[in-house]
């Protein structure tokens, strides 16, 4: 319970670094400190695999969800030079989901396996948080009209975060080798 508390508290604060320092242009360093939180938290895992899952779905998802709304010009990002594809995700951002989705062996276990619950949080909190970069930081921008990114979130965020919740549930990878006698 005390290592979920922390790695709340952690991640936390990994996000406000990485959004105030990627705002002023400190791209490297803070995809080094979402690495090294990332690292952390598969070191402490309770399931490895489940937390190196996570990760690497949550970087594809950010690859999409981030990469969509810069190709269609909703969202503007702060430091975004270095993005993965050229001209996709800034790669601070892809820290930052990794990060996430790695929690989802830890301290939010919760989610796993609630879909639906999942994608309500992601449908809110997706877009709020893009909201306090850009007003606090101008991390991001929303370019206008700026209901078509704040839209775009909440849809993609919802979907995203179902399909991590999902990933996450530790029988998925007992599942997908299951056979119909085992039911």
């Amino acid at each position: 319970m005390r290592h979920n508390i922390a790695s709340f508290i952690a991640y936390e604060l990994l996000w406000f670094a990485v959004v105030i320092g990627a705002a002023r242009g400190f791209v490297w360093p803070v995809v080094g400190l979402a690495v090294a939180f990332v690292a952390w938290q598969v070191a402490v895992a309770p399931s490895r695999r489940l937390a190196c899952r996570g990760a690497l779905v949550a970087l594809v998802l950010g690859m999409l969800v981030d990469g969509g709304a810069r190709a269609f010009t909703w969202l503007g990002y702060a430091s975004a030079s270095i993005a993965l594809p050229p001209g996709g995700a800034p790669v601070w951002i892809l820290g930052l989901w990794c990060a996430f989705g790695v929690t989802l062996a830890g301290p939010f276990r919760w989610i796993a396996g609630r879909p639906l619950i999942a994608a309500l949080l992601g449908a809110i909190g997706g877009p709020l948080s893009y909201l306090g970069a850009e007003r606090g930081w101008r991390t991001v921008v929303f370019l206008a009209p700026a209901w078509h990114g704040i839209a775009w979130l909440a849809v993609t965020w919802a979907a995203a975060l179902a399909v991590l919740a999902l990933a996450a549930a530790p029988r998925a990878a007992a599942s997908v080798g299951a056979s119909s006698v085992e039911r």
